[in-house]
């Protein structure tokens, strides 16, 4: 485990896009966006509702906050609901849908301090005791099954949230690492920061999506809560997991944190009072993110695809715009779309910046016709050629 501090690009809105900083800000762009688009979908359902709760936070808005660990997300709410309100109305009757350009950034690995206290100077030291391996997983729509999922709440919306998930570089083999995928999943009305946190780290540890290369190390273990302090982030979990791959912990890190959109600390509470969070992460310590790149290069996955999202409907007929974030040698980005197993066709672009910096990419495909497709965006060895890296995300063009 990484022992590193917090650097000046992990504070929000402290990373230019494109750069090799944090990905939070970008995240939490995203994910607001994709709440805008999930609740215009069915505007007629939560009109109303949205101004109710509008005049409700407002009457409310001069309560002092609650001590201890609370929703940071609700004093926020109260200054822009309203605003909000008016805004849905407005795309109410406009009848449009904003569409997301992701630049992507950065993404720094998690390091372990000691728990007390929660947020502590950064450290330029690096452990050798902590493992360096880790399990797999995938981000596609929410299962109903499994402890990572549940039924959705009888009054609930759908928003968009970051999950980080394990899976091997390449061809299912090989070394593993967290890629990252934007999933829509219903949250409680209202969505709260923390609901979403909580919702994000549920789909972390529950069962893969059909057709990934992921896997879960977190079979039997629940998320229980989500809980925000002044010096740190508290997660409740039911148990640690016994699973030997090294990036569990790191997978819940970064989830939390992209969720929350936050840099603070994530400490660990075991319901059933076990010390492990998983083997060789104390349930007694503080985690982060380093911000150093080439330690980064340990934990995140060379290639993330953003855009088209996994299980996607795009339109047929038309280019596909993809995009998406890459740290790899002298920025080039290769790619292929298949279909039925058979490459329909295939190219190579260049991200902005090249490793270890982390930076985007994108690139048009040509018109589709209707039909299902698997997207390959991938890194060849300069060596050698073979594949140091990919990303496959399958979607459907109607």
């Amino acid at each position: 485990m990484n022992h590193d501090g917090l650097g000046p690009r992990d504070l929000p809105g402290g990373e230019p896009e494109g750069t090799d900083g944090d990905v939070r800000p970008t995240e939490e762009r995203l994910r607001r966006a994709l709440d805008e688009d999930a609740r215009s979908i069915t505007p007629t359902e939560r009109l109303e509702a949205i101004l109710g709760e509008a005049r409700a936070e407002s009457s409310s808005a001069s309560r002092p906050a609650a001590s201890g660990f609370s929703d940071v997300s609700q004093p926020r709410h109260r200054r822009w609901l309203l605003p909000a309100a008016a805004a849905a109305a407005a795309l109410l009757v406009a009848g449009t849908l904003w569409a997301v350009n992701r630049p992507a950034t950065q993404a720094p690995t998690v390091a372990g301090t000691s728990a007390s206290p929660a947020t502590q100077p950064p450290s330029s030291s690096r452990s050798s005791g902590a493992p360096s391996s880790i399990p797999t997983q995938s981000a596609e729509r929410p299962s109903a099954t499994g402890p990572g999922s549940s039924a959705p709440p009888a009054a609930s919306v759908t928003v968009g949230v970051p999950v980080y998930y394990v899976g091997p570089l390449a061809a299912g083999t090989g070394p593993v690492r967290l890629f990252r995928e934007f999933v829509p999943t219903p949250v409680a009305a209202p969505a709260t920061d923390t609901a979403r946190a909580l919702a994000a780290l549920r789909l972390a540890m529950g069962a893969p999506p059909a057709g990934s290369p992921y896997r879960s190390a977190w079979t039997g273990v629940d998320a229980q809560s989500v809980g925000l302090a002044p010096d740190a982030i508290a997660v409740r979990l039911s148990s640690g997991t016994k699973d030997p791959q090294p990036l569990a912990t790191e997978q819940l890190v970064w989830t939390v944190q992209a969720a929350l959109g936050s840099v603070l600390p994530v400490r660990f509470e075991l319901a059933d009072g076990g010390t492990q969070v998983s083997p060789g992460h104390p349930a007694g310590s503080s985690y982060t993110r380093p911000s150093d790149p080439m330690l980064v290069l340990d934990v995140l996955a060379p290639i993330w695809v953003d855009e088209p999202a996994r299980g996607s409907v795009v339109k047929a007929g038309a280019p596909l715009t993809v995009k998406g974030v890459a740290s790899v040698f002298e920025g080039t980005v290769q790619w292929e779309l298949l279909r039925g197993g058979t490459r329909v066709d295939g190219g190579f672009t260049t991200a902005a910046q090249s490793a270890p910096a982390r930076a985007a990419y994108t690139f048009a495909t040509k018109p589709l016709t209707a039909g299902d497709y698997v997207l390959r965006v991938y890194a060849t060895s300069p060596k050698d050629g073979s594949t140091m890296a990919e990303q496959r995300v399958l979607f459907t063009a109607r």
